[in-house]
């Protein structure tokens, strides 16, 4: 039985062995895809979704080699960049943010570009409508209608009928559309009972004058948009509105992470997957025109008991069972000594 069963084995392996042809020469290697990727500036935002659009084409098995440029928020450096990464044979420019998105389609319009951490790629004038971005772009948008906004920030201040929002000439692209959007809920909608009131820094020694007239104009709460020039200096607002118990409400992850009570935002590493779906579909050979906005189907509700409770205010029981995220670290008890 044992010797029938050996010669079974070794005609298999046999029948394998001349089964599999080898081949006389060893193929070459494929050579990863090279991408180039534009940052405008540093923003939590967009690495974020940088990090998911790198796990994403990770999980899809896909060979790339990035190149990247950061501006730095500076325009001449920017230029430089994009015209470096044209040249670099990539296959297609990553961009991500609304700004460098708008700066690649006025230097290197004919690249084939994807654009991501975008919000209102419309409303930034990016594209013509949700449907196409028009030729030889595609992309991808985190925004969130502006009634779930308002409703994550009623969640907060109930009653919120009086809000102020606080942005910058510098870097208010994002926050502009934003803008728009909400006044367009407000004039436009029955039963929203919302007066919003903008306030415009001209730089960041003047976000302290823009704060004053807004706790000036009796605003409830004041909104800190996806605005970099305002959520880089929050230190600045909050030296007013602590004091009269005004809490700062947003849609900039930075700026719940620091000292605003409640965001609306989305995850940007998941954004950042769906736009390595994108890529691929656009590397596979689909033209980028021909693909309609990816949008996110959800969004996240953050509140920071910490903030709160320096903003000498408490957040109702509503919100704390909905938000998706508690940011408050626990006081250490070391007990009597």
């Amino acid at each position: 039985m044992l010797a029938t069963l050996r010669s079974a084995r070794l005609g298999l392996l046999c029948g394998l062995a001349s089964a599999i042809q080898l081949p006389a020469q060893q193929s070459e290697p494929v050579p990863p895809v090279r991408i180039g990727v534009f940052f405008w500036h540093d923003s939590p935002n967009d690495e974020r979704t940088f990090a998911g659009v790198r796990d994403g084409l990770r999980s899809a098995l896909r060979e790339v080699e990035f190149v990247e440029r950061r501006a730095g928020g500076d325009r001449d450096k920017a230029k430089k960049g994009l015209f470096e990464l044209r040249d670099a044979e990539c296959r297609l420019l990553l961009l991500m943010g609304t700004q460098a998105a708008l700066l690649a389609q006025e230097h290197v319009p004919e690249v084939p570009r994807v654009f991501t951490a975008v919000a209102n790629p419309v409303a930034s004038q990016l594209c013509p409508d949700w449907k196409t971005a028009g030729s030889a772009v595609a992309g991808a948008s985190y925004w969130i209608e502006p009634a779930a906004v308002l409703a994550v920030f009623r969640l907060a201040v109930p009653g919120l009928h009086r809000l102020g929002m606080l942005r910058s000439r510098t870097s208010g692209v994002v926050s502009q559309a934003e803008l728009a959007a909400m006044r367009a809920l407000a004039d436009g909608s029955e039963g929203v009972a919302l007066e919003l009131i903008d306030q415009v820094a001209d730089d960041v020694d003047d976000i302290e004058r823009a704060t004053k007239t807004l706790l000036d104009a009796g605003v409830q709460a004041i909104w800190i948009p996806n605005d970099f020039t305002i959520y880089q200096n929050l230190a600045v607002i909050t030296k007013q509105t602590s004091a009269v118990r005004v809490p700062l409400v947003t849609t900039a992850l930075a700026a719940v992470r620091s000292e605003a009570v409640v965001s609306a935002t989305v995850d940007f590493e998941l954004h950042g997957r769906r736009t390595a779906a994108l890529l691929l579909r656009v590397l596979d050979g689909h033209e980028p025109a021909s693909l309609p906005i990816d949008t996110m189907q959800s969004f996240r509700i953050v509140a920071n008991l910490d903030a709160a409770r320096r903003a000498g205010i408490e957040l109702p029981l509503s919100l704390l069972v909905l938000a998706d995220e508690l940011i408050h670290e626990e006081a250490r008890d070391v007990g009597p000594r």
